[in-house]
């Protein structure tokens, strides 16, 4: 009987503070058309966008957490801790009170879930179907650390740039990147990337991101840094006939690189463990 209540109760709370308060994807401008010459300005701008990613390196932060699927739609308050390329950690709670739920912690080869509603551990390996059962869309580490970062990793160098274009306040850039290409949307008066979309190889859309409600913050050295608020992450999937799924992260607070930064995820002593790939999907989002 209490197991009964603890799960009409958890639906009651998600119902009333999630759904009604769903956000929408952040809607983007029609994208440049006019293709214009890559010239010395046009190349500073690209360097210094792509430079810019690599200037947050650790975060701290409250986000709220809206979840699109062509089934459903939720939402979650999380506490957000990441350090680049290692792990990231989310404590998630729901309802109107605020009840802690689980507890993630997601590395880039492994995934540790403290789920609190059932007092267990859930260990397995980091892989989109794994994902997609603990944050609820079927992202690989990189998207999804991009995701809550609000910076994506451009690495590619001027010399890589296929073509670029002009038009609606925007300039954007298309880049020979791995087995495809990534268009890089940039607004060239605040010099801000406001939009990333990855192609596959034979040109089809696979993942887009969308940057808004850039804010600028102090850094570890003390210059002020440039950082999107909210961040949406589109998936496409060209096998899925059900279509698109997102994830909007939009942060309340957050510190950027913060001093002496480490993630103190602490394992449970008296839970049971279980296999993650033995888990069907979970109830937070």
């Amino acid at each position: 009987m209490k197991a009964v209540m603890k799960w009409v109760c958890l639906t009651i709370f998600l119902v009333m503070a999630g759904c009604s308060q769903m956000r929408t994807v952040t809607r983007e401008a029609e994208l440049p058309a006019e293709r214009v010459k890559l010239t010395p300005e046009l190349k500073g701008l690209y360097e210094e966008v792509a430079s810019n990613a690599s200037t947050v390196k650790a975060l701290d932060g409250y986000a709220d957490i809206y979840l699109e699927t062509p089934k459903r739609r939720a939402k979650a308050y999380c506490t957000v801790q990441i350090q680049k390329s290692r792990d990231a950690r989310m404590i998630v709670t729901a309802g109107i009170l605020g009840w802690p739920v689980a507890d993630l912690l997601i590395r880039p080869d492994s995934l540790f879930v403290n789920d609190m509603l059932n007092n267990r551990m859930l260990v397995g390996r980091n892989n989109g179907e794994n994902l997609a059962k603990i944050i609820g869309v079927n992202a690989g580490f990189g998207r999804m650390t991009e995701t809550l970062f609000g910076m994506a990793d451009v690495a590619e160098p001027v010399s890589d740039i296929a073509s670029v274009r002009h038009g609606n306040g925007r300039v954007s850039f298309t880049v020979k990147s791995g087995n495809g290409t990534k268009e890089l949307v940039v607004d060239p008066l605040t010099r801000a990337l406001v939009g990333l979309v990855y192609f596959d190889h034979w040109g089809r859309k696979n993942v887009e991101f969308r940057f808004a409600g850039y804010q600028s913050q102090p850094g570890m050295d003390g210059a002020l840094l440039r950082v999107p608020s909210e961040i949406d992450m589109i998936l496409y999937r060209a096998d899925d006939p059900q279509g698109s799924s997102s994830l909007k992260v939009v942060y309340d607070e957050r510190v950027i690189n913060p001093p002496d930064f480490t993630i103190n995820f602490k394992r449970p002593a008296k839970t049971k463990t279980v296999n993650l790939d033995e888990v069907e999907r979970l109830p937070w989002l």
